[in-house]
């Protein structure tokens, strides 16, 4: 997940470590390693059926209720997960059952009264905690029901079961539900995991201007069917590489797209011989120590993912997939595929890089060094909020004064000191965005269109952009506009009033009924909680 960094979809549980066989103290053993196996390899089928052998033979065996509680938790059954490890001590089976018995118990705290409701075409189960994430459940569905009918065709396979996907409330219930540590996901800004057998993602009400959360939960997905198809072979370079390429399919045709931010973090290592290696990204891009590591990992398995699929097609990527799954290694399946050595592979990844023409430009360079994604931890204004990223001294003390004023509702004020900020720093994202955002509010709509139209193109991630080109061309009477330009703020900040409301109104003007019924019951459902 890039910035919104996502982790490697792993089997049930971190690892099942069965007894040893002077442990077993029965000829099941064999059998229980082989049930486990399953379940390491996400054949779920095949492992109930394998855990139910068991259950006739050796029902009282603590092997077997590990295995069952294993299986109950993937299948979303917390309480019976952890009635099954009743009557266990913790330190039996190497205090496997102690871990699982505190993870069952932290994600059944971190869920606890939660809803449900399946997506439109049912291949989803999707469990929220009721109230304000309402408003992103049907569109959730939506748009992982599309990335499920893309995929079909993608990788030839559609998983037969239904899938989890569960909406939390905050990165520190990530935490309780994973292996991650808060530290971890707040550097590295981590935002959802795939991992027992189901999707994780933080709601976006839990940070401060959004994150591209539909990509972000199609990202994950990705992971899914990859770990499913390849028997949770494929290591994490691949798979992530193999998620970002694909997060956009729901919504966009097979290429690679780089953001402003992505390109100066390769162009820059490029040129300093920093890539991060394959091997530094084991065992996840969110034990990686930055963001900004962790935003060139992504970049770099994206764009190799990319070049692959371009000279392949994705009939090669199943077929790298496949090879992993049969037994080989990620390197020699690639090297296999593209019909030469990986030591040919890596030189020629990186002169398809140097041959992108990738721009550098300081204007991004804080942007890369943090996180992109600010959780909310109600430390009042946000007006100043990455002030520090603008390069300029100048411009940041002028910038910090427009942040100061415009907070104290004094805009005219405000677009003079911007104004000075970003002749100090041309060009920068930061002051850019602010000052459109300041002409929006002194009705000088053509001057706010003409400077966030650039700052939308260039930076998916940032919702201000779109958000602001979606109120002027409104207000200038372009409703199809403005609804394409809340469409992509949509995608980033799902709980702007402003955008919801602006969609509804933008729906409804252009003959869209049902959408327009569905923005109005968010809009209502944010203006008055």
């Amino acid at each position: 997940m890039r910035r919104h960094a996502a982790l490697l979809a792993a089997a049930v549980s971190s690892a099942l470590l069965v007894p040893r066989p002077a442990e077993a103290k029965s000829a099941a053993f064999g059998e229980y390693v082989k049930a486990a196996r399953m379940l390491s390899e996400w054949r779920y089928d095949d492992a109930r059926k394998q855990i139910d052998h068991l259950a006739g033979k050796w029902p009282k065996a603590v092997e077997t209720h590990y295995l069952k509680a294993e299986l109950a938790f993937v299948d979303g059954d917390y309480a019976g997960a952890a009635n099954q490890l009743d009557g266990t001590a913790d330190d039996e089976l190497g205090g496997q059952i102690g871990k699982l018995r505190a993870l069952v118990a932290s994600t059944m705290d971190a869920t606890k009264g939660f809803t449900s409701r399946p997506s439109a075409g049912g291949h989803f189960v999707i469990y929220y905690a009721p109230g304000k994430d309402e408003v992103i459940v049907d569109l959730a569905g939506e748009v992982l029901e599309k990335a499920y009918a893309a995929f079909a065709s993608d990788f030839g396979f559609t998983p037969p079961e239904k899938i989890r996907v569960e909406i939390l409330g905050a990165p520190a219930d990530l935490a309780k539900v994973s292996t991650l540590t808060e530290k971890e996901i707040e550097t590295t800004g981590t935002i959802a995991l795939c991992k027992y057998g189901k999707l994780m993602v933080v709601s976006p009400r839990a940070t401060m201007f959004g994150y591209p959360w539909m990509d972000t939960m199609v990202h994950e997905y990705v992971h899914y069917v990859v770990s499913r198809l390849g028997r949770d072979t494929v290591p994490v370079w691949l798979q992530e590489g193999l998620a970002r390429f694909q997060q956009s399919r729901w919504r966009a045709a097979p290429g690679v797209s780089l953001s402003a931010v992505d390109q100066h973090l390769l162009s820059v290592a490029l040129k300093k011989h920093k890539l991060i290696t394959f091997d530094a990204m084991y065992p996840s891009m969110a034990k990686l120590p930055s963001a900004e590591a962790a935003s060139l990992a992504f970049a770099e398995v994206y764009t190799m993912v990319g070049w692959i699929q371009e000279k392949v097609g994705y009939d090669g990527i199943r077929q790298i997939i496949a090879k992993q799954r049969d037994g080989k290694s990620a390197r020699r399946a690639v090297a296999e595929v593209l019909d030469m050595r990986w030591s040919k592979v890596q030189r020629a990844w990186k002169k398809h890089l140097r041959g992108m023409q990738l721009s550098s430009s300081r204007a991004f360079a804080g942007r890369a060094a943090g996180p992109r994604i600010r959780f909310d931890k109600g430390k009042g204004s946000q007006d100043n909020v990455g002030v520090d990223e603008v390069s300029s001294a100048t411009a940041r003390k002028y910038a910090r004064l427009g942040g100061l004023l415009r907070a104290r509702g004094m805009s005219q004020a405000a677009a003079v000191e911007y104004e000075k900020a970003l002749s100090a720093a041309p060009g920068d994202p930061f002051v850019e965005g602010k000052l459109s955002r300041t002409y929006l509010e002194l009705s000088r709509y053509d001057k706010a269109i003409e400077l966030a139209t650039p700052l939308a193109q260039a930076d998916p991630e940032d919702p201000v952009a779109p958000t602001t080109l979606g109120v002027a061309h409104q207000a200038l009477g372009d409703n199809v506009a403005a609804a394409r330009a809340f469409e992509l703020a949509l995608r980033v900040s799902p709980f702007d009033p402003t955008v919801r409301c602006g969609l509804a109104d933008a729906y409804q003007s252009t003959g869209d009924a049902k959408r327009a019924e569905r923005e109005r019951a968010a809009c209502d459902i944010l203006r008055n909680k």
